[in-house]
């Protein structure tokens, strides 16, 4: 989106162009993610963010653990990892 090779490369200035810059952090880091209207919310905002493919590689890039980022949940990221690992073993 911004003309950056990789994500190192816009280094944190896509954090400026976030939706969710200034919002709540609970709306974002539910103490249950199983709160369907709460990460319906979050994932609201996401689906609106110009930074969002942004975002949604920061946390796997960096490990987030918990919370939604780039529109997906600490559970959907997970399961993306797992799927991206077992297509570069499958490559290999």
């Amino acid at each position: 989106m911004f003309g950056h090779e990789t994500l190192s490369d816009l280094g944190s200035e896509w954090r400026e162009f976030a939706a969710c810059s200034g919002r709540q952090d609970d709306l974002f880091f539910p103490v249950n993610e199983a709160e369907v209207s709460l990460v319906r919310a979050a994932k609201a905002v996401c689906q609106a963010c110009p930074v969002q493919e942004e975002c949604l590689s920061y946390a796997i890039e960096t490990g987030q653990m918990d919370g939604v980022w780039g529109g997906m949940t600490s559970r959907e990221r997970r399961v993306l990892r797992r799927k991206r690992v077992v297509r570069i073993r499958r490559a290999s």
